[in-house]
C-alpha cells in the first residue's frame, strides 16, 4: 500500500508546522510498514513522546532481557535505527546491531539506561497530540485494518489512566520487531557513529 509517495527530508521536519511533520511520519510509517495498525502508530508517538519511561532502567537487568532477546529471536527485521515519531525526540535501535557487532551492548544498555527516566505524566497536551495523529492516521489512510476498533481500546486505557500497548499482531508477525528505545541526543553521541 503505497500512500503518497517520498515524504520528503525527515532532516527539515523542525521547520514543518506540526500538522505536515505528523502527515509525513505517518505516510513513511504506513508506506514502511504496510501491515501496521493504528496501535502500531500509537507505540511509536508513545515512544517518540514519553520515551523508554515505562522500562525497566535497571542497567544489568536491561543488559540481561537485551541477551535473552538476542538468543531466542529468529528474525531481527526493520531498519537498523528510525525515529519513533514525527518528532524524532527518540529512536528505535534495532538489535541486529549488537547481533552483527556495529554496537558494543554495552553502549546500547547504557544509552537504553541513560535515556529512561520514570512513570510518564499525561498531560492534556498528549492527549491532544494522539487525537491530530489519530486524526491525520485516518485522513491518509482510511481503510487502516481494524481503525475503529484500535481507536476505542486506546481511548479506553488513556481513560483509565493506562498507557502502554505492544505491537499489533500482524506487525509482530510481519516485521520481527526487536529494538530499543533511545533519546536522540544519546542516540547522535553514542550510537550513531558506529553507524555511519
Amino acid at each position: 500500500m503505497m500512500l503518497l509517495g517520498a515524504c520528503g527530508n525527515r532532516a527539515a521536519k523542525e521547520d514543518k508546522q506540526p500538522g505536515l511533520a505528523i502527515r509525513e511520519y505517518v505516510v513513511e510509517f504506513l508506506n514502511r510498514y504496510p501491515e501496521a495498525t493504528l496501535q502500531d502508530i500509537y507505540k511509536g508517538s508513545f515512544q517518540d513522546y514519553f520515551g523508554p519511561a515505562h522500562i525497566l532502567s535497571d542497567r544489568e537487568a536491561a543488559k540481561r532481557y537485551i541477551l535473552r532477546e538476542l538468543a531466542t529471536a529468529d528474525t531481527l527485521g526493520g531498519e537498523r535505527y528510525e525515529p519513533c515519531g514525527w518528532r524524532g525526540q527518540y529512536y528505535r535501535v534495532n538489535l541486529s546491531v549488537v547481533r552483527d557487532s556495529l554496537v558494543d551492548i554495552d553502549c546500547l544498555v547504557d544509552a537504553f539506561v541513560e535515556s529512561a527516566w520514570g512513570e510518564p505524566m499525561f498531560t492534556r497536551e498528549w492527549i491532544e497530540e494522539w487525537n491530530a495523529i489519530q486524526q491525520t492516521a485516518r485522513e491518509v489512510c482510511p481503510t487502516l485494518g481494524g481503525f475503529a476498533e484500535d481507536s476505542a481500546q486506546i481511548a479506553r486505557l488513556l481513560s483509565e489512566g493506562h498507557y502502554v500497548v505492544h505491537h499489533s499482531r500482524p506487525f509482530n508477525e510481519h516485521y520481527h520487531p526487536h529494538y530499543r528505545i533511545v533519546r536522540r541526543d544519546v542516540f547522535e553521541q553514542k550510537i550513531l557513529p558506529a553507524l555511519d
